[in-house]
Order: C-alpha cells, then structure tokens, then sequence
C-alpha cells in the first residue's frame, strides 16, 4: 500500500512512464490515471473514452501496437498505474497490491518466475523485451475488469469495454450475452453486449504475439474446499479475527478512507478493526444512506460509528438517477441495472473526503450458507439449482420481447447449458452448498458485484477485504456450518466487538445478543410502528427504483429513455409494447417483478443511446 500524497500525484501528460521519477516509497513511476488501452493494428483515432473531458494519450508504441492511457477526471478517478522495468520486461501494475511491503518487487520476483503469489485489486500487463510478446494477469476474482476483442487482423485489450470494441469494428449485438444479461442481472460466462467482445476472466493468464494474436489462456488458481476438521469451531472464530485485523490493518494503513456502513454485518465487521482512540481514525471518514429521515439503515449506522468514535455522514438518497444517467453509464459501462448504484447520488461527497474506500462487497457470501440442501437437489443436479438461483423474476418480458425473436434456441435452454457449462468450469467440491458459492463467485461476483465497484472508482479507488487472497484461503478452509446463519460473523462481533454487536442488526432489529428470535416485545414494536405508517399513509420506501422512478420527474426520465421517438431501443422492441409495460409498472409495480423489468430495459436503452459502441448491429 502507498500513501496518500504518492498514490494521488499526477504526472504532467506531457511526461511518459520512462521520465517519472520513484516518489518516496511507492513502486517506480506511480501515478493515477483514468484507464488504459493496447491496440495491435489499429490505425484509427477518436475512440471513445469514458468521459470526454479525459481524451486518449499515447503511452508507448512498437511497430505493430499501441499503449494508450487517460488521465482522471471529474467523475472517474481510475486507478493506480506503476510501471515495472527488469532487463526482460516492461510492466504496468494497475490497481494495487495487499499484504506486500513492495510492490514493484513482488511483481519483479512474480514475472523473474520466482514463487511469489500477488494478491490485491489488481491487473497486472506486461511486455517481454526478447519475444515481442505480451501477457495480462487478472487477479484471482477479476475485481479489476478488462476485455479484449479481435477480428482476426485488429485486436485490443483495456479497461474500458466501448473502447476496446470500436479499435476492433465490433458493433453486433451479442444476443446469447444479452440473454444472459436480461435473465440473471449480469453477463454469464465471459461475454458482452458484443459479438467478439469479451471481459478477460478471474485468475488468468493471457499470453499475446507482438501482433495481439492470442497465444494461451491458462488458470492459474482453482478452488479448493478443504474444511479443516481439526479446529474447533471457537478457534475458527478467533484465527478469523487475526486474519481480518491483518488485512484490515493493511487495507487502512494509509490515505483518506471512507468507511460505508450500512445496518447490516459486513460494513460492521470493518468497523470492529478499527479500534476505538486509534490514531487511524483521523484518517477515516464514515457515512451511510437512506430514503428518508427516519432511515432505519442510517440510524444503525450512525450507531456503529458512534461507538468507535469515526466522523460520520449521513445521507438521504433523492432523486438523482435521469440527471446523472449519462455518469452513471459511464462507469458501469452498461453491465448493471443503474439503479442498482445508489452510491452514485454521493460520488461527490465520496471525492472531497477520500481517496479509498472500503467495499465490504462479498463478505455476506463467504460468511454465510447458500442455502443449499444437499439432500433435495433438484432432478436436474446443481445446475438446475444454480439456475433457480440465478434466474431473475421479471425477466420474462424481456426474454421474449428482446432475446427470443433473435435467438436459434429457446431462452431458457440457453440460460440453463450456460450456467451448466461454468458449474463445470469452477470445479468440483464435496459439499453441495459451497460448490453453488464457488459458481456464484466466478459469475455473480465477477460479472455483477464487482461491476458496482466501478460506482465507488468514479470517486475514490476501493479496497476490498472480502477479496483479499489470504482470507479466502482461509474460508476455503472452514466448514459451511460454521458460517451458516452468519453464525461465525455474528459471534466475532459478540467476541471481539461487543459494543458494535449491541447495535440491532437490520435483518432482525435485534441485537445480537438476542438470538433467540422474537418476543413479545419486538412483535408489538413492528405493529406499533406498522400503524403509524398506516396512519401518516407514507409508504416505506426500501428500494432506489422507488425513489428514481417515482412521480413526475420518474415518469418523464422513463418516457425520455424508452418511448422518445428515435431511440436505438425501438429497432429491437415496438414503442408500443414499452408503452403497455410502462402502463403496467405504474399501475402495480411490484406485480411480476416490474420494476426489474422497467430497471434492465432502462439500462439497455442508456447503454445504446450514450456508448460509442452501442452504434450497433442487431
């Protein structure tokens, strides 16, 4: 980890990586900048970036390709970027690295061969002087996304999809991808919105000819469930707590961090490493959000941070979605329902108070069961049950309106062989429920949650502790009992954070020292509290689609993305069959899942009307 005033400095953009000086005790030539992009036989300039404030520069070339950068700016502050040079490579490390006091020489020791693993928020592009050749390394969940594309003559690889497509000329839709997209939320497998576009996958190796053509792919890591059935399930709890303080305290160790915390467990967990009077929490600053004054979720929240003492912030999230759609489609890059990035209503506070942010993201995946019961798998096996799991209610319309009349196969077969096809690709595990958590990781996590990520870096660069390589080696190694419940999360906060453990928890309203269930107590409280929203007739609002698509404002942005005369959208689908969804969801929302319907079409629309390479071909 690098502090504050090396990670953020910018280099003047007249400068390349070789005239950068080492600052401090940061890797050589550390600087930020917005995204990156290698092309192989691509002539053409204009590409789209992210924003147009921050156009492309050139950053090194040969006689067959091209490394382009661009610098961040209002509203994407990128990554970090430091270059590593040996005698035989010339590397750029983006992201950054956890659990190492050098980066710049754990990836010397990592590309001389030598037994080093990297373990971070990272990609990690190299060039070999000798060869020609050049190799990416996604870290071991692909938190950090890049895609690469080709037609057989042009190939690119970057971190900004619109981009990597238009140095290639891929512009067709992707319809089995977007199968995919409309039926689970995210892009199963390795697929885009495009033909011949794909997201580079976790904890690979690509290998490339100085001419971009793709020599090998090859895993590095695999999933590996072990249980380790000779500790006990208290010396869980507590090599747990050890680990997580070490990370934590890496995580931390330096810069501006913003702390989101919410009413439920994981944001709570990174509170608890924070001991109370620490000197770090001059350096953190919390915060959390809701949909109204009486916001059960901020009230919790500010609890947690009153107990260790943190300068808290809270927020009311209104409605901000239309005015921001374009920024918003910018960082997710079209790959998630834009109503599923609330963060986006305080990226500008998230900018003025941090420079990272911790992002508990996947910490309710490790530190709980999937559910599954090994003994009433479905007659189709793990697949069929990975797909229940999967499947979006409300994804209907969408599958036949969009998919179906574009498709050789029935949408649903399509869905099912390729949730089948990636439980294969994960491998294999005795127990039922962490094979599903397996998938889940490989898919939901890399396709969707971490798409989300891009929400928080349009503000300030996440670090994520769920995904640090040393913990989950370590929950590859505790038996789906002990987290079952969040049976092994609760009992840390019990144990080692009493006074965050004394805050109700959301999911319950209890403390959890109370966890036994419901008293008498509790259900009267809910009535009590259920009769006076009755009485003030104030719906409880719990979802952002509720407050971005609600009254006047809500019903005119949806009529300017979906019926406007001229939208891309209506060469896909009749205005008229958008106008009669848009009757239903106002009507009733809620039935059959409208509102994911309305959210996905939104989405799909923004991304063909503000992308460079939504220009496409059906």
């Amino acid at each position: 980890m690098k502090n504050n005033e090396e990670s953020t400095a910018l280099t003047p953009p007249d400068i390349s990586f070789d005239e950068i000086e080492r600052v401090g005790n940061a890797p050589a030539a550390t600087r930020v900048v917005g995204d990156w992009l290698l092309t192989f036989a691509v002539e053409s300039t204009g590409l789209p970036t992210r924003l147009p404030s921050a156009p492309w520069r050139s950053e090194r070339h040969g006689m067959d390709w091209q490394l382009r950068h661009t610098l961040p700016t209002d509203g994407w502050r990128g990554m970090p970027l430091a270059q590593v040079e040996t005698p035989r490579w010339a590397a750029w490390l983006g992201g950054e690295l956890y659990g190492t006091p050098d980066a710049n020489e754990s990836v010397k020791a990592f590309l001389d061969g030598r037994n080093v693993t990297l373990n971070g928020h990272f990609l990690l592009l190299a060039h070999e002087k000798r060869t020609g050749e050049w190799h990416v390394w996604t870290n071991r969940h692909a938190t950090l996304h890049a895609y690469l594309a080709t037609d057989g003559r042009r190939t690119a690889l970057g971190t900004y999809m619109p981009a990597v497509a238009a140095a290639t000329g891929r512009a067709t839709l992707d319809w089995e991808g977007l199968t995919s997209f409309f039926g689970f939320g995210f892009f199963a497998a390795d697929r885009t919105h495009l033909v011949g576009v794909r997201i580079l996958r976790p904890a690979t190796h690509y290998r490339f000819d100085g001419r971009g053509r793709l020599l090998s792919e090859e895993r590095y890591w695999r999933w590996r469930h072990a249980p380790d059935m000779a500790r006990s399930y208290d010396e869980t709890v507590d090599e747990f707590a050890a680990l997580f303080s070490t990370v934590m305290t890496d995580l931390m160790a330096d810069g501006r961090v913003a702390l989101p915390i919410s009413g439920g467990l994981d944001s709570r967990s990174t509170v608890a490493a924070v001991a109370a009077g620490s000197p770090t929490i001059e350096r953190l600053w919390a915060y959390s959000y809701g949909y109204g004054d009486d916001s059960v979720e901020t009230r919790l929240a500010g609890a947690v941070a009153g107990a260790r003492g943190l300068s808290f912030d809270r927020f009311i999230i209104g409605p901000y979605l239309f005015a921001r759609l374009p920024h918003i489609v910018a960082a997710l890059e079209g790959f998630q329902d834009v109503t599923q990035a609330r963060q986006a209503a305080v990226a500008g506070e998230i900018d003025s108070h941090a420079d990272y942010l911790i992002a508990a993201h996947w910490g309710d995946v490790f530190l709980d069961d999937i559910g599954v019961d090994a003994t009433h798998v479905p007659s189709g096996g793990p697949a069929e049950l990975a797909l229940m799991k999967f499947r979006k209610l409300g994804s209907r319309w969408l599958l036949e309106q969009l998919c179906r009349p574009r498709l050789a196969a029935d949408p649903h077969d399509l869905l099912q062989g390729v949730v089948g096809d990636e439980l294969e690709r994960a491998g294999a595990a005795d127990d039922a429920d962490f094979r599903i958590k397996m998938l889940k990781t490989e898919q939901w996590s890399a396709r969707w949650t971490t798409t989300s990520l891009r929400a928080f870096q349009a503000a300030a660069f996440p670090r994520l502790p769920f995904y640090d390589a040393r913990l989950v080696d370590f929950f590859c190694t505790v038996p789906t009992a002990f987290v079952g419940g969040r049976r092994l999360q609760i009992d840390y906060l019990k144990r080692y954070a009493p006074d965050l453990a004394g805050v109700p928890w959301q999911a319950t309203g209890r403390d959890l020292f109370r966890d036994q269930g419901d008293t008498l107590a509790d259900v009267a409280l809910r009535a009590v509290r259920k009769a006076r929203r009755v009485a003030s007739r104030q719906p409880v609002i719990e979802r952002n689609w509720e407050v971005q698509f609600a009254g006047a404002p809500g019903r005119e942005g949806l009529a300017q993305w979906l019926l406007r005369p001229g939208l891309s959208l209506h060469e896909f689908v009749s205005p008229r069959a958008v106008a009669e969804l848009l009757e239903m969801f106002a009507r009733d929302p809620h039935k059959d899942k409208r509102a994911y319907t309305v959210s996905m079409l939104l989405t799909f629309s923004a991304w063909l009307e503000l992308l460079e390479s939504g220009r496409a071909r059906a």
